[in-house]
């Protein structure tokens, strides 16, 4: 045989032996690069954070629970219940609905309506910084006032916009319920223009959104937060109907409430409202 062709035959299980951990590296290399790209994704995803409790915030009575939670609520959150417990408050309905009962009056919690209400931990200003509450709704019976079903309560000190560098001390978001001459339900969007400080009141201004039927169920989300801009912003959606705003103004933090605040005085008194399938995310 020829020397060199036999030098090249003696060579070939070489090669192979280096070629086979040539491919072998580069497989786990991309393999590893694989794997770091999931992971970079599952990060981005994991931004995300689900719960449903919290602690209650600084706010209205020193005891606000006038009524007590049931063990094992359908719905998320933790009970605010400023209400004569004979006359109102929270229990599980069938379906998986949460039931949402108060009579209102002359009678005023530390200055507050009754409400029967459930909330959820603030989140502080950030970039692209928000709650999402998922969930359905409908509504069984309206007094002769409105009823706060869904709302947002901004706190702290007032970093930007309307009154820069007070404290604020109300809620910058409302979505209200009213009855309809022609018994029908209309929502309204009620939000802070000027916003009430623990040195000024304030006001908010008034808009129609949708109108909504009694014993009907629809879909909502909810979100509030900070936009790219670091500006505090709220987003409505009742089934098919939605609506973004941005604030006029912004605090260092913010939470969500929901259920049933406030009716008439006189007259009719009384409202239900029920939720289920209610969740609440932070991103």
């Amino acid at each position: 045989m020829n020397p060199k062709i036999h030098v090249l035959f003696s060579m070939i299980p070489l090669l192979m032996i280096i070629l086979f951990f040539s491919c072998s590296s580069n497989s786990e290399r991309d393999e590893a690069e694989i794997n770091r790209a999931d992971d970079d994704h599952s990060d981005a995803s994991d931004h995300q954070i689900c719960d449903g409790t919290s602690d209650f915030p600084n706010l209205g009575p020193g005891s606000p629970q006038s009524c007590d939670d049931v063990s094992n609520p359908n719905n998320k959150g933790t009970l605010d219940c400023r209400t004569d417990a004979s006359v109102g408050g929270y229990s599980n309905a069938l379906g998986d609905w949460g039931s949402y009962k108060i009579t209102g009056g002359t009678v005023r919690y530390n200055g507050t309506k009754t409400r029967v209400e459930r909330f959820f931990k603030t989140i502080s200003r950030g970039i692209n910084t928000k709650t999402v509450l998922t969930g359905s709704l409908r509504i069984r019976d309206l007094s002769d006032g409105n009823t706060c079903i869904i709302q947002s309560h901004a706190g702290g000190d007032i970093l930007q916009g309307e009154e820069a560098g007070s404290t604020n001390r109300s809620a910058q978001f409302l979505l209200y319920a009213k009855k309809t001459s022609d018994g029908a339900i209309m929502i309204e969007t009620h939000v802070t223009v000027n916003p009430y400080t623990t040195n000024t009141e304030g006001s908010r201004e008034v808009k129609d959104f949708r109108t909504l039927n009694f014993d009907q169920e629809y879909t909502f989300i909810y979100e509030t937060g900070y936009d790219a801009s670091g500006v505090s912003f709220s987003k409505i959606a009742v089934g098919s109907s939605e609506k973004y705003i941005t604030h006029n103004h912004t605090t260092e933090r913010v939470y969500t409430r929901y259920g049933a605040y406030g009716t008439g005085d006189t007259g009719d008194v009384t409202a239900h409202v029920e939720f289920k399938e209610v969740n609440l995310c932070r991103e």
